[in-house]
């Protein structure tokens, strides 16, 4: 697997998730706000910690190609209330967003070592047991990567939210904490 590092978003990365999602690529997926106006209102809360959202930098080969973001389920009631009926154990479960902007860098597994590296880092949260995503089924490169991930499809359909990311048929792959990850220890840690 490629080797990727993922660092914490900064407000003087917001002008690069903008381009990220204007890109075509991108905003077929991920309809967000793209202006960074909109940009920085959206995910600025995140970067200053007032929001339960951490947002990582996914570099690749010395550079910056994408973002990957995760949280705990709990901490969004409506989007737990959506997953419930979807096999994710809402009450322990940590949920994952990503993207990978720069379109040279798609195809070449950053994808995949960026989910499982990310992962780990859910897993080193004391209660987290489980790692979902919600790819649209359209979205073939982000499904394969989190089965690549070792994540495993757990439901398909329409998922019953008014969020336009969410909009279209789904899958919802996860990902339970293996038996070797010990909550609470970092991951470099575990065996």
């Amino acid at each position: 697997m490629i080797a990727v590092t993922l660092t914490p978003f900064t407000r003087g990365d917001l002008p690069t998730l903008a381009g990220w999602l204007a890109a075509p690529h991108v905003a077929r997926y991920w309809p967000r706000p793209a202006g960074l106006a909109e940009v920085t209102e959206h995910y600025g809360p995140a970067i200053d910690g007032d929001n339960p959202t951490a947002l990582l930098l996914i570099r690749a080969a010395g550079r910056a190609v994408g973002l990957i973001q995760w949280y705990l389920v709990r901490d969004y009631p409506e989007w737990a209330r959506t997953l419930r009926p979807c096999q994710v154990d809402t009450a322990t479960g940590a949920g994952l967003d990503y993207l990978i902007g720069e379109a040279d860098a798609l195809r070449q597994g950053i994808g995949s070592a960026a989910i499982t590296a990310c992962a780990a880092r859910c897993f080193a949260v004391p209660g987290v047991n489980q790692v979902a995503a919600a790819p649209q089924q359209a979205n073939i490169g982000s499904w394969r990567a989190l089965e690549r991930a070792g994540f495993t499809r757990r439901w398909f359909g329409r998922l019953d939210t008014d969020d336009p990311a969410d909009a279209g048929p789904a899958f919802v792959y996860a990902l339970d904490r293996p038996p070797s990850v010990s909550p609470g220890v970092p991951p470099e840690h575990n065996v």
